[in-house]
Order: structure tokens, then sequence, then C-alpha cells
């Protein structure tokens, strides 16, 4: 009988501190990693220009394109070590044509219409203004109403 009254005694202040403490910082098996930790020099923003750097222009495949003459320049702004994380900047002329996304993209109109539709026929149109993510593995179209620039951030081995 004494055994369980010092368990009793004894158990109150610790089942009132789990009761406090969240399960997952008691058991350290379900604790979220905390974020990485970057231990190379400090480095400073890298901002995007007012206006867009002189770009080289390419085609898209010609087996891509459905219509018109989309032609492209792409300027890249920042590019990751690793090559993993890419930001920059992207226009295109009229035209449509078929696209694959090996990575997941985030994109940010800043001029111009296009209609974007994914493999099952659904499409959305995008304007100046606009901002949205495609994730890695989508297929389908861009169809560009009015020449298009925009802001883009990648990530992803493009595999």
């Amino acid at each position: 009988m004494a055994i369980i009254k010092q368990l009793i005694t004894s158990s109150g202040p610790l089942l009132a501190y789990m009761g406090a403490m969240p399960l997952a910082r008691m058991v350290p098996f379900l604790r979220r990693p905390g974020r990485p930790r970057f231990d190379g020099p400090v480095q400073t923003t890298v901002d995007f220009p007012a206006v867009q750097p002189p770009a080289e222009r390419y085609s898209v495949l010609h087996s891509e394109i459905l219509s018109g003459d989309p032609v492209q320049t792409v300027t890249y702004v920042y590019t990751s070590p690793d090559n993993l994380f890419a930001a920059g900047i992207w226009t295109c002329e009229i035209g449509k044509f078929h696209i694959d996304f090996g990575r997941a993209e985030f994109i940010q109109i800043l001029k111009g219409v296009v209609i974007v539709t994914d493999a099952e026929g659904s499409s959305k149109t995008y304007r100046a203004g606009d901002a949205f993510v495609t994730p890695k593995g989508f297929s389908g179209t861009w169809d560009v109403i009015e020449p298009i620039k925009k802001h883009f951030t990648w990530y992803g081995s493009g595999e």
C-alpha cells in the first residue's frame, strides 16, 4: 500500500508536466527537424534588375510548337551552387506549345497573357500580376496570347 501511495504522490507532477508538454517534444523520434544550418559565408541578397539584361533568343523544338512562333529568352539572375535552385526572367512571343515541367516552378506574370492547359484539358488564363506554381511533372500546353514576361524560380534536378 505504501508503494501505491508513493506512486500516486510522485506521479502528480509528472503527469501535469506530460499534459503540458507536446508529445513531439517528449519523444525524440517524433521531433521535426529544425531548419538546416548554413555554415557557409554570409552572402548578400540578389536583386532582379529593373530592365532585363540582353538575353539570347531560342526556340521551342519544332515538334512541340502547335501554332505561332513562340521564340523565348531567359536570363538567370541567380543559380544556387548545387544547381538545384534558380531564379530569373523569361519571355515568350505569341504561340502555343507543348511543355513538360521537370522541376517545380513558381511563376509571376509581369506582362502579357497566357492560357495554361493541363494534360486533362483543364485550362486557366494568367495575366500580368498573377502568380502560380507549376509542380514537377506538369504536362500540358502554354498558349501565349500576348507576348509574356515572367519572373520565375525553380527547384529540382530537372530529371
